[in-house]
């Protein structure tokens, strides 16, 4: 792993993809913290209540595994979650996560952070079992996404836990996108801006054709989630790895180790298949 005042190299998902890194998305993040307020965050609150019908966290002890931003552990804390831990490879993350924490005035006791990987078993040993664990976009980027899964399965998921994901989806588009992401990572100044330039061009073109709005659509985008268009495109052009699977795949992978499935939320793009799954009561911590 290398740490830079102002990159990160993730060189363990490199070497686990063999894939050639160069965005930070860590340091993506930071861009859009500093644009972060309240509006934003009850955005996401309101995603966050609207996906899982549940309008309080309290009885819960709440992991959030590849933390990012930190908004999603900062909604948590919001709903009441008795106790928020926040992991993330990226040292930009972790710092976004402590200046929000700072921001709550908050300690160690109720959220604390951790630098650390999701492929670390020891780590993810370490820090205990929950009875909420989420992972919102984040295992399709390890390099190894279904390793990744298996081992928040085996070492952080109590039994009849829930378990919140997200994971792209098997577009018929996805080996496309990989070649572009490619492209973007092994030419970070010359090759990333133009790809992502001209495809944004073609999207607003194509909206100015439909009588729809740029400059409204960018505006309202923040209702998703509370999230950046801006930052996310630069997210989904330089995220490398990149892994994906169908929702079948998904529910059957956790099917066999006795999870059921609450809540799904599917999309016809590449984008991002949301699960809310609940385990099983006599879940095997060794399985």
């Amino acid at each position: 792993m290398t740490t830079q005042s102002t990159t990160f190299v993730n060189d363990e998902a490199a070497r686990v993809s063999g894939e050639t890194l160069g965005f930070s998305f860590g340091a993506n993040w930071k861009k859009f913290l500093v644009t972060v307020d309240e509006p934003i965050i009850g955005s996401a609150m309101q995603s966050f209540t609207a996906f899982t019908h549940l309008a309080s966290l309290a009885p819960h002890e709440f992991l959030d595994l590849g933390c990012g931003s930190g908004l999603s552990s900062l909604v948590a804390i919001r709903l009441g979650a008795r106790r928020v831990v926040s992991v993330d490879i990226d040292p930009h993350s972790v710092d976004c996560v402590r200046r929000l924490r700072d921001q709550e005035n908050l300690g160690e006791d109720r959220w604390a952070v951790h630098h650390g990987s999701v492929l670390d078993e020891a780590l993810l040993e370490s820090l205990g079992r929950f009875s909420y664990v989420h992972s919102w976009g984040v295992l399709h980027h390890t390099g190894a996404m279904w390793r990744a899964l298996a081992n928040v399965v085996k070492h952080n998921v109590e039994p009849n836990a829930l378990l919140h994901l997200a994971l792209y989806n098997a577009h018929r588009s996805a080996p496309r996108w990989l070649r572009v992401k490619r492209l973007c990572n092994r030419s970070p100044h010359i090759l990333f801006p133009l790809l992502k330039n001209g495809y944004l061009a073609l999207l607003f073109g194509k909206m100015l054709a439909q009588f729809r709005s740029p400059i409204r659509f960018v505006r309202e985008y923040h209702a998703t989630r509370g999230m950046s268009f801006v930052r996310d495109m630069d997210d989904w052009f330089g995220g490398l790895p990149y892994e994906y699977c169908s929702p079948d795949q998904a529910l059957d992978f956790l099917a066999e180790r006795d999870f059921s499935m609450l809540r799904i939320k599917t999309t016809r793009s590449c984008g991002c298949n949301e699960f809310l799954f609940r385990a099983g009561g006599g879940l095997d911590p060794a399985a």
